[in-house]
């Protein structure tokens, strides 16, 4: 108890040390935070919000375009997303409602030329059932929604019924037919880093690199990118090269060498800069199958060396390509493309 009461008093002395502003702060009431702290959370969802309708917009030909290259990895989709008030927490879940108009599971996002919007499908749609599926106001009620709408491969059905409210009283039955894409969605990640990276499922898009590639053109080059990473089998290839390494380690140990996990680190780090590499090149095709245009894509890399000088210089122990290569690849793999176009050639990029 004595030292505790010595800690207090050595704290209070601390404090009252310490230097202060000379002015006073600035009084508001309880009402007035609340109301301006409701306004910023709006605010920060409907950005939310616009940054995945713009990550859905650009990702989602690419996804669909790519389907023949990814013909064991496909998934059926209608081309829309939702969204609702039970996917959030706490205040938020009062902003989404208000934001959303409801508690109902709402489209937000409609693929243009998609199967959805070829049905008739609308933003602001209020998803009453999926293949009469009756809907309800909860988180998990909504997931029905993605599992009704991509069953096509899996049972007899050939398209979902969606059954939607819009506006106060007009109901709607529609039928929409279901397509393929790659089964690798593009998803948004809170980071403000720029960077983007691909886990084996999945295309992760930081709100940095959102935010960096403000050109539709550049932020496709990067989904392309990582939807590389995944159909080459790149992750699977360095978990595989990792766990070589790891061995090896584990063999010295056995006879009494202790590596300090070298091997482990080098076959982590092996073709690293070659798998980057490929992903560069087949993304290429990948967007020119999406009929996005190629020309001019090449400058990411130069607005990227402008905003990281020291990503110019050739440098074999990183495990990115320098972004002068890149810039060069790229230019070059268009080339080779338009010559493919220009001969007749299978708009397929070449393996060993």
């Amino acid at each position: 108890m004595y030292k505790l009461n010595h800690l207090v008093v050595f704290v209070i002395f601390f404090i009252t040390a310490c230097a202060a502003p000379n002015t006073a702060r600035i009084n508001y009431d309880t009402a007035e935070l609340d109301a301006e702290a409701s306004i910023q959370r709006e605010l920060a969802l409907k950005k939310l919000f616009s940054y995945k309708k713009r990550l859905h917009n650009v990702s989602y030909p690419i996804l669909r375009s790519a389907s023949k290259f990814c013909p064991d990895k496909q998934v059926n989709s209608v081309g829309a997303q939702g969204a609702s008030s039970a996917d959030f927490e706490s205040y938020w879940k009062t902003t989404a409602n208000n934001i959303l108009g409801g508690d109902e599971f709402i489209i937000t996002w409609v693929a243009k030329d998609g199967p959805a919007a070829s049905a008739g499908l609308a933003v602001n749609d209020k998803v009453i059932a999926v293949n009469d599926v009756q809907f309800g106001t909860n988180k998990l009620q909504h997931t029905k929604f993605y599992a009704e709408t991509n069953r096509i491969q899996m049972s007899k059905y050939t398209q979902a019924k969606l059954t939607v409210k819009r506006g106060e009283q007009q109901v709607l039955n529609l039928s929409v037919n279901q397509e393929k894409i790659c089964d690798y969605p593009a998803v948004l990640s809170e980071s403000n880093a720029v960077n983007a990276y691909a886990d084996g499922r999945r295309i992760i898009i930081t709100k940095g690199m959102m935010r960096f590639a403000q050109d539709d053109q550049d932020l496709a080059l990067v989904i392309a990118h990582e939807l590389g990473h995944n159909l080459m089998g790149h992750i699977d290839k360095k978990q595989s090269n990792h766990m070589l390494g790891t061995l090896l380690d584990l063999a010295a140990s056995v006879n009494g060498i202790n590596t300090q996990g070298m091997f482990s680190s080098a076959g982590a780090s092996a073709f690293s800069q070659d798998f980057e590499a490929e992903a560069d090149y087949v993304a290429l095709y990948y967007m020119k199958a999406a009929d996005l245009p190629l020309e001019g894509v090449a400058d990411f890399w130069r607005d990227m060396a402008a905003e990281h000088p020291s990503s110019i210089g050739s440098n074999h122990s990183a495990s990115h390509p320098a972004t002068s290569e890149r810039f060069l690849a790229i230019s070059k793999t268009i080339e080779e493309i338009n010559s493919k176009i220009a001969s007749g050639q299978p708009l397929r990029p070449n393996l060993k």
